[in-house]
């Protein structure tokens, strides 16, 4: 129950208001000086305090700044006699809530009780009605499309990211909220749509591999001035959500989302970014930079060959080069913003930040991080103050202040691995916990997508036998006889390579330049 605490002279006049507010269930404290008010709060759990501004002895601000001392985040309104500048000025700096003028009707307090302590939980409540009735939609429609799964995710996100994850909880602690069947029926949709995206490029979404030629080479050709391909690894959608509310003064954003290739891991999602091919034809033309074998370093070491190659295809060349850096601590990140004009010399740079990559991989390592970010809106959290003090964001501002524009995207986003399904196959398999590549591999196909016609899906086939597995919603692929530090470590981890709508579905924005008119 919320608890109001009510102080005023007077306060045995008030009885009336104080029945109306208890028949709606609010437990109301009455005190009659600022002295009993501070003495209640010593013992007494307070969600609100209404305060009388005009009291004998102490008066109404005199109390409030004692009880800023102790509690700096109570919500104080102060009921006074008329609307004085001073009152304002202090509500707008945070010492009071809001403020009241006498005389005071029930109504006007229940609404601003409501605005105060409840606007949370209806919003949260309002949000889980929308997005249960959008899921409830695409569960029973036969035939959805990309752009359904698209305006589902981003309401879903948007709303969740805007309440600071309650809208997550709610929805997870929700009988029939649909949200595992909303993840399996995205991944079937994948399943049955993939391998048609690629034998029809014309009917294609926006994909890893044709993200440089439909948004990038598009506007070096404009030649309207520099342009900069920022692609930060790991990033989902959500975090991006958080960010970019820190660069709209700086940029116009142009919305979208990115399908990222399978599987939704850097080597194989990245690398189609930068060649404008998939993984299949990557490594039938660069056999001899690109080998898909688990464990072996430098699987994005030739992005920079790559980009060269697939600028120049595109129609982008007239003897420029594409420059290409990697940035994964903040002193590279610091030598990048200084040498902007040296990479900027032809007017175009790519750019790959590593960071949330790395925090992504670290929570599985380090217990540290996954006891700061234990769940979704933890996470992403992590990842918003990283952005706020992170050089990439000054580098944004500089690059606005120079007039660049920015396609920014994701090579792949991540998803908390919850449950485990076992797999089977001949020894030498890969070792990832969301994709999986050997011999003649099997699995649930309610768990994983079993793929044997990995050309199809743009794959290579180096050998007849070969088979990819994907894993659905949020399933780990463990192989038969796992132990117990296997499942620790990675139970409950944030891992990619699968198919879910956080994987998949990454942010793809062009941002514009703001001028400065001062």
């Amino acid at each position: 129950m919320i608890t109001i605490l009510w102080v005023d002279d007077e306060i045995d006049h008030l009885q009336a208001h104080i029945r109306f507010l208890r028949k709606r269930n609010y437990e109301v404290i009455p005190a009659s000086s600022g002295r009993e008010a501070l003495e209640i709060l010593r013992s007494i759990r307070v969600n609100l305090v209404l305060m009388d501004q005009m009291m004998v002895g102490m008066d109404g601000l005199e109390t409030v700044h004692e009880i800023r001392k102790s509690y700096k985040d109570l919500p104080v309104v102060m009921v006074t006699q008329s609307e004085e500048e001073e009152l304002m000025d202090k509500a707008l700096a945070g010492d009071i809530a809001d403020f009241l003028t006498k005389p005071v009707n029930p109504s006007q307090i229940l609404l601003v009780l409501k605005r105060l302590l409840e606007s949370g939980k209806l919003k949260a409540d309002k949000a889980a009605i929308e997005v249960i009735t959008e899921t409830e939609i695409i569960r029973h429609r036969k035939n959805n499309s990309l752009s359904d799964w698209t305006h589902l995710y981003h309401s879903w996100m948007e709303k969740d990211t805007s309440l600071g994850g309650i809208l997550d909880q709610k929805l997870h602690g929700l009988q029939g909220g649909g949200l595992d069947q909303v993840e399996l029926g995205f991944s079937r949709f994948i399943e049955e749509s993939y391998p048609n995206w690629l034998a029809s490029p014309e009917s294609a979404p926006l994909m890893a591999h044709n993200v440089l030629e439909r948004k990038v080479i598009p506007e070096l050709l404009k030649g309207a001035g520099e342009v900069v391909f920022l692609v930060v690894d790991c990033m989902r959608h959500d975090q991006w959500l958080l960010m970019a509310k820190f660069i709209e003064h700086w940029y116009h954003r142009e919305p979208g989302f990115m399908v990222a290739g399978l599987p939704s891991a850097t080597p194989y999602s990245r690398n189609s970014i930068f060649s404008g091919l998939v993984p299949r034809d990557i490594w039938r033309f660069y056999r001899t930079h690109w080998i898909e074998e688990y464990g072996v370093p430098g699987l994005n070491s030739y992005e920079q060959l790559l980009l060269n190659d697939a600028v120049g295809r595109f129609g982008w060349r007239t003897g420029k080069n594409a420059v290409y850096v990697k940035v994964s601590n903040r002193q590279e990140g610091e030598n990048v913003k200084r040498g902007l004009s040296h990479f900027l010399k032809d007017g175009f740079l790519a750019i790959v930040v590593n960071f949330i990559d790395h925090l992504t991989h670290g929570r599985s390592e380090l217990d540290l991080i996954r006891d700061i970010a234990p769940d979704v809106p933890a996470f992403r959290k992590l990842a918003q103050g990283w952005f706020e003090h992170s050089f990439l964001f000054d580098m944004i501002k500089t690059l606005s202040a120079r007039g660049a524009t920015i396609v920014v995207t994701s090579d792949h986003g991540s998803t908390q691995a919850n449950r485990i399904t076992t797999i089977r196959g001949a020894r030498g398999m890969s070792h990832s916990v969301r994709y999986r590549f050997g011999h003649s591999l099997a699995a649930d196909p309610k768990h994983s997508i079993v793929v044997n016609n990995p050309a199809d899906w743009g794959l290579p086939d180096d050998n007849p036998r070969k088979t990819y597995l994907f894993g659905r919603e949020d399933y780990l692929l463990m192989q038969n006889g796992f132990n117990r530090e296997d499942m620790y470590k990675f139970k409950g981890s944030f891992q990619h390579g699968g198919v879910s709508l956080e994987e998949m579905l990454v942010p793809c924005e062009v941002l514009r330049p703001k001028k400065y008119r001062g």
